[in-house]
């Protein structure tokens, strides 16, 4: 009897094993008999005006002035751009709370109207308008603290330049106080803040914080780094000597960019500023070696003055622009080439006087795009590019069509996209959440039935890792005429959308 009741238990072993691996079996097979996944987003005849809406801090001051106080207001993230405009806009632009007053001390704020607000590297500069010359230092002090706190919440920038049409105003009423870049300060209070800048300058160095403006590769424009280095003096002529020997060390940041000549070996004079019709014009006398230095450098005239310009106008107080002499020429006029704007386009400067307004299209920043390598891998490089267009969506797809470039971070790789697309196989862009959906023309489903299992999956993930890298952008969602086919070219599996490529090199 024992031995029976053994055997039973052993029998009922058995069963619940093979019912276990029948099981496990069936659910194998009902995964791979799934129906496709459900597509809920409607696909983009166009591009859309705004990504998504989202709640961001405004930093205000206290009604007493003594501390910034954050103030949640919910946000539309525009689609294509940056979102520090738009934090800028509203932060200027806000009434204030119980709690809180409205920035400005009275005064009403506003951008400038062209090119107020540069993102390049982590650095972005605002330019205010005219009515920020009412401020006092102290309350330009808290206007800026402000910007950077606001700008600076989401982590991709760390410094924030405060102008003011065009020019830096400087922290005290003479102008000769640097107020440099600003940074998030989420710890001491504005007094704190504001005696320690204004505090005149001792006998002990000063640390400041300055955007540098670094010629980009192959000619292209200008990219910005900030840097902190050490000041003995508020004078001009000091401070102008302190920037040119920072640009003419190595970018830290900028590995890719040329080395710019030795600056103060090639100074024929000592930097002075120069009063010309109301306006304090910082004058750079170089000797007539500059021409060839800048030739073996590989930098052309246009991209250097233009570096010039920026990186001094964006820190000396009081300075609206760069006279530059080199031997016995005054340069009036450049006709630049190589860069995205203006290419072939003569500048012609009045007075032989050089502003930052000339040079609005030179400024670049690096966008990431993804190429494959030879063993198959898709790899992430950095590609410089007009500052307003490193955050759009149509921008990053067109610069994938042109392929790797000789000035991108990496070389040596292959094009992801095949040459039947054109720009306009982009038949809109849109957001859900943070789900980028992007609607191509039948062109796509066309060029994938010539290419192999690989090429697709380099086109599909090159062009998935690419938008994934905009701000917001988790996922992505490719449709062809406004469907999303079961596969491109029998190889992926389309519907619903794609997360970035593991199969990376960074």
């Amino acid at each position: 009897m024992k031995r029976r009741w053994i055997s039973f238990l052993c029998l009922l072993c058995v069963c619940a094993l093979l019912s276990g691996c029948q099981s496990r079996e069936s659910v194998a097979a009902a995964q791979v008999t799934l129906p496709p996944a459900a597509v809920k987003q409607n696909a983009p005849n166009e591009d859309a005006v705004y990504a998504y809406e989202q709640t961001v801090m405004m930093y205000l001051p206290s009604l007493d002035g003594t501390r910034l106080v954050a103030v949640p207001q919910r946000v539309k993230v525009p689609a294509g751009e940056h979102m520090a405009r738009m934090l800028c806009e509203a932060l200027l632009a806000h009434p204030g709370t119980e709690n809180a007053a409205a920035l400005g001390a009275g005064i009403s704020l506003s951008l400038a109207e062209k090119n107020a607000v540069e993102v390049s590297g982590q650095v972005v500069t605002v330019d205010l308008d005219a009515s920020a010359l009412g401020l006092s230092s102290e309350q330009f002090f808290t206007v800026g603290q402000a910007l950077a706190n606001t700008i600076c919440q989401f982590g991709d920038v760390r410094y924030v330049n405060v102008l003011v049409s065009g020019m830096q105003p400087g922290l005290n009423q003479a102008g000769t106080l640097p107020a440099g870049c600003f940074q998030m300060n989420m710890r001491e209070d504005l007094t704190e803040l504001w005696t320690r800048a204004s505090t005149p300058m001792s006998l002990n160095r000063r640390a400041y914080t300055a955007s540098l403006y670094y010629p980009a590769s192959s000619g292209k424009g200008i990219l910005c780094e900030a840097r902190t280095f050490a000041a003995v003096s508020t004078d001009t002529a000091s401070l102008t000597q302190t920037l040119l020997e920072a640009l003419s060390a190595e970018a830290s940041t900028l590995p890719r960019v040329p080395k710019c000549p030795d600056f103060r070996s090639q100074l024929a004079d000592t930097p002075a500023v120069e009063e010309q019709d109301g306006r304090r014009v910082l004058a750079l006398r170089f000797r007539d070696t500059m021409n060839a230095a800048l030739i073996d450098a590989g930098i052309t005239r246009s991209v250097m003055m233009a570096s010039l310009v920026y990186t001094f106008t964006s820190f000396l107080p009081g300075i609206s622009g760069v006279a530059v002499y080199i031997g016995d020429e005054r340069i009036s006029s450049l006709t630049p080439s190589g860069v995205y704007e203006r290419a072939g386009e003569t500048l012609t400067f009045g007075d032989g006087v050089m502003t930052r307004r000339d040079f609005a299209g030179f400024l670049l920043a690096e966008c990431s795009l993804y190429f494959a390598d030879e063993n198959g891998r898709l790899c992430r490089v950095f590609r410089p590019v007009p500052c307003k267009d490193a955050y759009s969506a149509r921008v990053m797809y067109e610069q994938l069509l042109e392929g790797p470039q000789a000035y991108d971070s990496k070389t040596g790789l292959r094009p992801v996209l095949p040459k039947d697309l054109a720009p306009d196989d982009l038949l809109g862009v849109s957001y859900d959440g943070n789900v980028l959906l992007a609607n191509f023309s039948g062109n796509l489903a066309s060029a994938a039935a010539d290419m192999d299992g690989e090429a697709i999956e380099h086109m599909i993930y090159g062009l998935v890792d690419t938008l994934c890298c905009l701000p917001g952008v988790k996922r992505a969602a490719i449709f062809v005429e406004g469907q999303q086919p079961e596969t491109l070219g029998g190889t992926i599996y389309l519907p619903g959308d794609f997360m970035p490529s593991q199969n990376v090199e960074d």
